[in-house]
């Protein structure tokens, strides 16, 4: 992945650095539930971990933070760099299909603090809906 050879990204379940090498791509609120691949929804962790997370819901208190902070580093990179701008252009139209994120996330100009509450505001009910309809919550 391009963006990792430019910033540190690190694992926000274990809070290790992310190998490049040995990483996988992780649904915060699971792929079975949302049924898709929208890139406000993933971010990388260490495959060993991906496999014990499974499909289940990361605890949100202790973990949603950290899933932001990735998130907004990628929103950075997107802003700044024109070869990373670039990819996700590529995949906008197949992996950004929520209007919340098109108009709202992943606009330009887009503090850090208001970054994290348009993606916590649209994200809780989804994560929450997940939680009353039977997923499980992964104790790491």
């Amino acid at each position: 992945m391009y963006a990792l050879d430019c910033v540190e990204i690190h694992d926000v379940y274990n809070n290790t650095m992310i190998n490049k090498s040995d990483y996988e791509m992780d649904h915060f609120v699971p792929w079975s539930f949302v049924m898709n691949d929208e890139l406000w929804n993933l971010m990388p962790m260490v495959s060993v971990l991906n496999s014990q997370k499974s499909n289940n819901l990361p605890e949100w208190d202790k973990f949603f933070k950290g899933f932001a902070d990735n998130q907004f580093k990628m929103y950075e990179l997107v802003c700044e760099r024109d070869g990373i701008r670039s990819l996700f252009e590529k995949c906008y139209k197949d992996n950004l299909h929520s209007i919340w994120a098109q108009m709202e996330l992943y606009k330009a100009g887009t503090r850090r603090t208001e970054f994290i509450e348009i993606l916590s505001k649209n994200m809780r009910p989804i994560y929450d809906s997940a939680k009353r309809q039977g997923y499980s919550v992964w104790k790491i």
